[in-house]
């Protein structure tokens, strides 16, 4: 996952450098992808007190990391956050970027509407690991459970679309929003 975790550096670069400043720092394609809110009591933290043995700790340590990739999974929290679009270094498939909720993708949307393979991002250069910014990018639908849209269109699973920076594309429930780098400063600087 290459999330980026200051957005907020993001803006403030907007805020403040010209378009080709920006673009120098932040070269490459974005999405934005707006987790959304449920009942705001899912997002506290519970501490208990308890009492237990040390061979059921044991137990349920080896029980958590043996279920690391359960679709019984937290979500990520509600809010908006910016992911660069490119390969994750572990990920092995380098003509595409793995879009879903599991965590071997390399854009990871912690999300229950989300598949754990939900759609893929390739380009017509063949290999996105690269990070040739000049590519033109394609998503494709993996045959996902909840379906992937772009501008409110769904997708034909299996088919690629082409992708323009300001696309919104609804991948589950999770509304996420296409960028290449100076339309992702237009839109900060517009926030």
């Amino acid at each position: 996952m290459t999330q980026i975790d200051h957005y907020s550096k993001c803006s403030e670069t907007a805020r403040n450098a010209s378009l080709d400043q920006f673009v120098e720092r932040w070269p490459g394609h974005y999405l934005m992808v707006i987790i959304p809110g449920g009942d705001s009591d899912d997002w506290d933290m519970e501490f208990k007190t308890a009492v237990i043995s040390i061979d059921k700790l044991r137990a349920d340590m080896l029980n958590a990391a043996r279920s690391e990739d359960d679709e019984d999974e937290e979500s990520a929290p509600p809010g908006t956050y910016l992911y660069e679009v490119r390969k994750h270094a572990d990920n092995s498939w380098l003509d595409w970027i793995a879009i879903g909720r599991a965590r071997n993708n390399d854009l990871v949307l912690r999300h229950q509407s989300v598949s754990k393979l939900q759609a893929r991002i390739h380009s017509d250069k063949g290999n996105v690991a690269d990070g040739n910014i000049d590519s033109t990018y394609w998503l494709t639908d993996m045959k996902s459970t909840a379906g992937t849209t772009v501008n409110s269109l769904p997708i034909s699973p299996s088919k690629p679309h082409q992708l323009s920076p300001g696309n919104r594309i609804k991948i589950g429930q999770v509304d996420c929003v296409f960028f290449d780098s100076a339309s992702l400063y237009n839109h900060l600087r517009a926030l």
